[in-house]
């Protein structure tokens, strides 16, 4: 395999990926004549393989000037990547911004449960970085000692207390969306399903608290009996988790939001094993936009627009390396409702 050699070139990229060795480095250098989507695919190739952009220290000039580093590092264990659609239309939106402005875009992988910052500090530092974008959420203290050295911005998390701006999708107005539709459908008992992961997940009780709220909005009864998995303490894997969900189908609860899409088409083939069909005998909606497998049912959920969050977080970025002092801003995008096949009418 090429992710085992000690060192990754350009031409291991242009093996791997089926494409020349002129694409691969004109990729790696955000070229204009190479388009958004083929750059995402390298970038995110090469940061997957371990290649690290051979950036060297340019004397002072008009033109170095105007060439910078940006770093972008995705929170997430390469291993837990695939498939990796969210990463690639996050990228292509960077890309596509950031070629505007000359920039090299240098990407890595950082394991969320690594709470120590070495390696990303030294990176920033052989590699010249201006400005940083995190993709998904980093141990905190990682993010307040990078933001003291360049410019940050966040995608999806929203950090307290640091000068790191922040673009997320507007998890309130979409979940009222997805519950709204619920209760046209005549459901009343609504859940809330989500799973526990390894590392710390806010997005999870960000959209647990969105579903609250929309409930409350909507007139209907929040009842913490009809949530699932959210007891960090006592943690239940995926099938734990659905036997727990099927338990309370059979008491009376007649939908479940997850709290991502992923979660839902598991939940879907888990509930099936245990006799139940989705929507027939449950309804379920998701978050994100994941396209389902082949044969699978679409699921009602929120499409993110992550590319225009990759965009976002490029605008942004600029805005904070030219105004290092400027107040922070949180910026929120509006998803898109998706009407799939997982939920069904019932009897109010």
């Amino acid at each position: 395999m090429l992710t085992s050699m000690p060192r990754i070139n350009q031409q291991n990229l242009a093996k791997e990926l089926q494409l020349s060795q002129t694409t691969i480095s004109r990729s790696l250098a955000n070229h204009p004549a190479i388009n958004a989507e083929t750059k995402a695919l390298v970038l995110e190739t090469a940061a997957k393989m371990g290649y690290s952009q051979p950036i060297r220290r340019r004397q002072p000039s008009a033109v170095a000037d105007r060439t910078a580093v940006w770093g972008v590092v995705i929170t997430m264990p390469k291993k837990f990547s695939d498939p990796s659609e969210t990463f690639q239309e996050v990228l292509r939106g960077i890309a596509d911004k950031s070629a505007l402005h000359e920039a090299i875009l240098d990407v890595v992988y950082h394991d969320p449960a690594d709470d120590n910052p070495a390696s990303l500090l030294r990176r920033i530092r052989n590699a010249h970085w201006k400005g940083i974008i995190f993709i998904y959420p980093i141990n905190p203290e990682i993010a307040r000692q990078i933001a003291h050295r360049i410019a940050s911005v966040s995608i999806i998390e929203k950090y307290e207390n640091q000068r790191i701006d922040s673009i997320d999708v507007d998890q309130s107005e979409t979940l009222l969306k997805l519950v709204k539709h619920l209760k046209e459908h005549g459901h009343r008992k609504i859940g809330f399903f989500t799973w526990q992961y390894a590392v710390d997940a806010p997005w999870v009780l960000h959209r647990f608290g969105s579903y609250v709220e929309a409930l409350y909005r909507l007139g209907l009864e929040f009842n913490p009996a009809f949530c699932v998995n959210l007891d960090a303490s006592a943690p239940l894997e995926p099938a734990e988790a659905a036997a727990k969900a099927a338990a309370l189908v059979r008491s009376g609860v007649t939908s479940f939001v997850c709290a991502a899409d992923h979660q839902a088409y598991s939940l879907v083939e888990d509930l099936g094993k245990l006799g139940l069909s989705v929507p027939g005998d449950v309804s379920l909606t998701g978050f994100d936009g994941v396209l389902p497998r082949p044969g699978n049912k679409q699921l009602v959920t929120i499409r993110v627009p992550y590319e225009e969050l990759g965009r976002s977080a490029t605008h942004q970025l600029v805005r904070r390396i030219e105004q290092p002092g400027a107040p922070r801003r949180h910026i929120i995008v509006d998803g898109d409702f998706i009407e799939g096949e997982t939920v069904a009418s019932i009897d109010s």
